[in-house]
């Protein structure tokens, strides 16, 4: 009935044998703590956080000088209030001046 050769089926029983297993699940939180370990934690201290503070608020108030220029620039020139203004100031001064 069965008409694969002795020496094929004891091939396939040792390839079954020496399969490996199947692979194990690492714990939970296994990948954290190697993480964890493998990178030391160092404890901030006041004199590199007031650096890094003061080079953020620097590039800030940099940025908001140079948008607040450029917003200066792109305002266009007013003309002088008295050409505007001309006609009706001159019907004040002829309505106070008796």
């Amino acid at each position: 009935m069965n008409k694969l050769d002795p020496d094929l089926k004891r091939l396939l029983q040792w390839a079954r044998a020496a399969s490996p297993p199947e692979p194990e699940e690492a714990p939970f939180g296994f990948s954290a703590r190697v993480l964890a370990a493998g990178r030391p934690v160092q404890a901030p201290t006041l004199f590199p956080e007031l650096r890094r503070t003061a080079w953020a608020l620097s590039f800030a108030s940099l940025a908001l000088i140079v948008y607040a220029g450029l917003v200066l620039i792109s305002q266009r020139s007013a003309p002088p209030p008295a050409a505007e203004f001309s006609s009706a100031l001159s019907f004040l001064a002829s309505d106070i001046a008796p």
